[in-house]
């Protein structure tokens, strides 16, 4: 399995699109790692995890290609990961020039990703190119080479917002993010399920906070759990994932911004790595 990290940012980017604050001002002069489009994922090249504002240009610059994704899943219906004008483009005549085999693109969800398509789209996809699949929470679902498992978040209440358990060919991945910490019952589907890539949203950065999103705290206490519950093996490898401007900058006595060099010396230590735009993940 290939893990590709088309952005890594949280709504606003890195640096943030109208932000004059110290860690965005430092983020502009040092470019490279420390500039973030809005998240997204791709799994091989068939596979794509939300469609963010930036996926065309994060694709183009990593070559990746559009039109070899065959599966899409929403993860939850926020404009940062639900990008739903764009599918607007999957449609064959005249924006999507395809051979006359070239199946729909799939697209999975939950209700309300369900209902910012039919708002935008109608009810009737049969002419746009792709269609839609909503997918309840801890039923697993099978996708070409895939089995996929969506999970609860505890992320933008009411809506059921999800992460993903995604498996192929031996090897499974979770992709955590949009999430506060895990609730009991994500954890306990999981409960002795060997992973083997552990990507956690790490928006709050230096914040203890776990409600809707988790920063590095919590990003080690849901490791510590995972491995209470049989869930990690010696290669497991887990990635904090998803930043904001806001969780990076040291606004506390003592704390130092967390730069790409800066959080990796941090994180090392405790097994966690820092994703950041076009990062590769292989098992």
């Amino acid at each position: 399995m290939k893990l590709t990290y088309i952005g890594t940012a949280a709504a606003e980017a890195v640096p943030a699109l109208f932000c004059e604050c110290s860690f965005c001002e430092k983020a502009r002069k040092t470019g490279g790692k420390e500039f973030r489009r809005r998240s997204g994922a791709v799994i091989n090249d068939d596979l794509m995890i939300d469609l963010s504002p930036d996926a065309y240009t994060g694709t183009l610059a990593l070559g990746i290609r559009l039109d070899k994704i065959d599966y899409l899943l929403f993860t939850h219906s926020h404009s940062d990961h639900f990008c739903v004008h764009e599918l607007e483009f999957r449609m064959v005549p005249p924006f999507a020039l395809l051979p006359e085999d070239k199946a729909n693109l799939h697209v999975f969800g939950n209700r309300n990703v369900e209902a910012g398509i039919e708002a935008v789209f109608g009810k009737d996809l049969s002419r746009r190119g792709f269609d839609f699949n909503f997918v309840p929470p801890y039923q697993p679902f099978q996708i070409g080479r895939y089995t996929v498992t969506p999970l609860s978040a505890h992320h933008c209440l009411p809506e059921d917002a999800y992460i993903y358990l995604i498996e192929s060919e031996g090897v499974s991945l979770l992709y955590g993010n949009d999430s506060g910490m895990l609730i009991p019952s994500t954890f306990d589907y999981l409960k002795g399920r060997k992973l083997d890539i552990v990507s956690l949203d790490c928006t709050l950065g230096h914040s203890p906070n776990e409600t809707g999103h988790m920063g590095f705290a919590a990003n080690l206490k849901v490791k510590r759990i995972l491995e209470e519950n049989g869930c990690v093996k010696g290669d497991t490898v887990f990635i904090s994932h998803h930043f904001s401007h806001n969780g990076l900058r040291a606004d506390d006595p003592g704390e130092v911004d967390w730069t790409y060099e800066n959080f990796m010396k941090m994180a090392k230590p405790h097994g966690f790595i820092m994703s950041y735009d076009g990062l590769v993940i292989e098992k």
